[in-house]
């Protein structure tokens, strides 16, 4: 797949030479659209790390052609599960032989599936709701495979994304991958987030079933609620979307500046939402942790947006790590103004009906065309960011949805001014968990 890839473009190259680049335009677009599609549908059918690779894809809009983001957006939806039979043995492995007796019952139906795990409900022997996640057999043999696949294609990869280090991004999957498949750690991670907002009633977190939690296998209290997303439901409960979405905005200040950790896999599916509103968090293979760099520079960043300061905007990206050693740090300024400039006249009435147009005015395509080669030079990816990256677009868009007026922004910048005027971002960070005996 990778290898049609590269091809179809090497042809459109020696074309270009040949009859001249603007003449060669139209067709290179196609050319995107085709290989944008060719690639959506292959990672569809791979499955596993190719899948997470798609979604991590589909949020770089502003470094990858646009065909490219409108079709992998398509893998931030659920995947189909596998047949319980598959699981079945991964449940044994880890609970004992016939380990279906260990409860009073068990649905054989996934309730949820994703790319490396799917969720069943059962009931424990003494009467209690539980959701089992059970990880798919074989799967940590396969995403090594993959990332060497991957890893195999990266230079000429690196060819057509100009952007320095772009190898992190592998390291960074494989290190946040080996993660995911250790049940262990999603426990900690659980821990984590019971304790950050324990003192919280309107934040859910769920418990883990320790008797029946082992290896590849994590039983947690089955936790009641309703689709954040769905907002039929939501109206019959009387529950005001705004108010969720300004509570998940306080929930990841808190995480991303306070404690320097998140819960980086932020899709609907993740959500429950109960009347109060009381927010019900899920899945928590992906928990990330903020370094010093990222979270000081980001506050610069959002402080730099809402002062409209391209200066302080440039120099929180800077602190970030995103400018490379070597970079032309005029040019990433005056690109960096052009856009404010833009941005200020971007009027948006509605943030989960984007056009077009607003969505190219927004991500900043238009402003590196004809330099996006120039200004890649000067860009850095910096070390811990893509899953960053990657929970802010997917809280753009679910924010989006639930404060249509405001949006992210809207509900961001009053929230900002008076967390950060208030130290928020500078209070210490708790010291990291202990790690488990592996025997847990």
């Amino acid at each position: 797949m990778f290898w049609r890839i590269f091809v179809s473009y090497a042809v459109q190259w020696l074309l270009r030479t040949l009859v001249g680049k603007k003449r060669l335009a139209p067709r290179l677009e196609r050319v995107h659209v085709r290989n944008a599609e060719r690639l959506a549908t292959g990672f569809t059918n791979l499955r596993g790390l190719f899948i997470k690779l798609g979604q991590v894809l589909s949020v770089m809009g502003s470094f990858l052609p646009r065909a490219y983001g409108e079709a992998l957006t398509k893998l931030q939806d659920e995947v189909p599960p596998r047949p319980f039979a598959e699981v079945l043995g991964r449940l044994a492995e880890a609970l004992g032989d016939d380990p279906l007796s260990k409860f009073d019952t068990f649905d054989k139906k996934p309730i949820a599936a994703a790319s490396l795990a799917q969720v069943h409900r059962a009931r424990t022997k003494d009467g209690r709701d539980v959701a089992v996640k059970v990880l798919y057999p074989g799967i940590e043999k396969l995403i090594r495979r993959d990332l060497a696949v991957l890893r195999s294609v990266l230079p000429v990869v690196k060819l057509l994304i100009r952007i320095s280090r772009f190898e992190r991004i592998l390291d960074q999957m494989g290190a946040v991958l080996d993660r995911e498949t250790d049940y262990a750690h999603e426990r900690q991670n659980i821990a984590r987030l019971r304790r950050i907002f324990s003192g919280r009633e309107d934040v859910i977190v769920p418990d883990v079933i320790d008797e029946l939690t082992n290896a590849g296998v994590l039983t947690m209290s089955f936790e009641e609620g309703i689709k954040i997303t769905d907002f039929e439901k939501l109206r019959a409960a009387d529950v005001d979307t705004e108010l969720v979405g300004k509570l998940v905005v306080e929930c990841y200040f808190e995480m991303m500046f306070t404690e320097r950790v998140f819960h980086a896999d932020p899709h609907p599916g993740n959500f429950l939402v109960r009347p109060g509103p009381q927010l019900v968090m899920l899945d928590f293979g992906a928990v990330e942790e903020v370094t010093e760099a990222l979270s000081e520079g980001m506050k610069g960043v959002v402080m730099g947006a809402l002062a409209r300061d391209d200066d302080q905007i440039l120099r929180g990206l800077e602190t970030m790590g995103f400018v490379a050693e070597d970079g032309d740090r005029e040019l990433l300024r005056r690109v960096g103004r052009e856009y404010l400039k833009v941005l200020s006249g971007v009027k948006i009435g509605d943030f989960s009906r984007l056009d077009r147009k607003t969505v190219e005015q927004l991500s900043g395509y238009e402003h590196v065309r004809g330099k996006l080669g120039e200004v890649m030079r000067s860009v850095e990816y910096p070390e811990g960011y893509f899953y960053v990256e990657r929970t802010l677009v997917m809280l753009f868009g679910l924010v989006g949805q639930l404060a249509p007026k405001a949006g992210l922004p809207g509900l961001v910048a009053p929230y900002a001014t008076r967390a950060f005027a208030m130290g928020l971002a500078t209070t210490p960070k708790p010291p990291p968990l202990e790690p488990k005996p592996a025997s847990a």
